[in-house]
């Protein structure tokens, strides 16, 4: 049981981060709803891309940035593509996300140094990605503003 630790990071107005794959979540959801601690999820929330987005877990996390209380990094592709990189298959996930969360509660995290990936990946070409999904304007947001907003850097 995480609670306590969950009542203390709100105590110390800290944030806690998960990382859950496929419908983890919905287990999570009744102890973060009676914490109310900030709430940041790792790696996309890491859905089951050979299901639709449909699914339970990943319905649950669209809930929880529309109603504006957590911050989900957009982040872990090599944790649930099907398909490697360049990770075309991550992109309806992305898309669902910023509009369900917006952009200010959406962050980058470079994933380096890769820990556990299937194959190799690069920094640079991972940057190039992003600057393809996102506008120069949505990267400051997604790459530095909300860090900034959120967490003071």
């Amino acid at each position: 049981n995480i609670e306590p630790l969950l009542q203390r990071l709100k105590q110390l107005d800290m944030w806690a981060q998960i990382q859950v794959t496929h419908d983890e979540l919905l287990d999570f959801l009744p102890m973060l709803a009676r914490v109310d601690v900030k709430l940041m999820v790792d790696h996309c929330g890491r859905p089951d891309l050979k299901a639709d987005l449909s699914q339970p877990g990943f319905e649950a996390l669209l809930a929880l940035g529309r109603e504006g209380r957590s911050v989900v990094k957009i982040s872990g592709f090599a944790k649930f593509s099907q398909t490697g990189y360049p990770f075309m298959d991550t992109r309806v996930v992305i898309d669902a996300l910023v509009h369900a969360f917006g952009l200010h509660n959406c962050v980058w995290a470079s994933d380096w140094p890769y820990l556990k990936a299937p194959y190799r990946l690069d920094y640079g070409p991972m940057l190039r990605m992003y600057e393809s999904m996102f506008t120069a304007d949505e990267r400051h947001q997604l790459m530095w503003s909300s860090a900034q907003h959120h967490f003071g850097f």
